[in-house]
């Protein structure tokens, strides 16, 4: 069921975000993964661990919380994904701009757009957290924490 409203989710996203917007963020092979976050390190991406875990007889989600983190991460996502590819394109400007000799001064407005661009990427993320611990158990948060140690070993 998870999978399919993933699926879903991405398709939406698909259909609602044009095509050029989607092609802007493309990454060179090899590059680093440009966050859209001003937090890169640190916080959880609880939806996506939890997505790996969906069935996990130890997390043992309920079919209400399963309902309520969907909902938390339909809009975590909706958010985020129309917020990167803006601040991807406004980040490319900056870039071209500053490597053709253009001025700090010149590109100020452009550097305070694109600090805003992720700041509300950036709450949209803590909202996630947020949210997400509150419908956990804290058994629930210590199992999921506990595998973020793990991986971060």
């Amino acid at each position: 069921m998870f999978k399919r409203a993933i699926g879903i989710l991405i398709i939406g996203a698909a259909l609602i975000l044009p095509a050029g917007a989607i092609a802007s963020n493309h990454q060179y092979k090899g590059a680093k993964k440009v966050s859209p976050f001003l937090i890169t390190k640190g916080l959880p991406h609880y939806t996506m661990i939890i997505k790996k875990r969906w069935d996990d007889p130890k997390l043992a989600l309920t079919q209400k919380q399963k309902a309520e983190l969907l909902k938390i991460r339909k809009a975590t996502l909706g958010s985020v994904l129309s917020l990167k590819p803006k601040i991807a394109e406004l980040r490319k400007k900056i870039v071209k701009a500053a490597m053709s000799g253009a001025t700090p001064e010149s590109l100020s407005a452009d550097v305070e757009k694109l600090a805003k661009l992720k700041a509300e990427a950036t709450r949209t993320h803590l909202k996630c957290i947020y949210d997400t611990r509150r419908i956990l158990t804290p058994s629930q948060l210590e199992y999921i924490d506990s595998t973020i140690r793990q991986k971060r070993k």
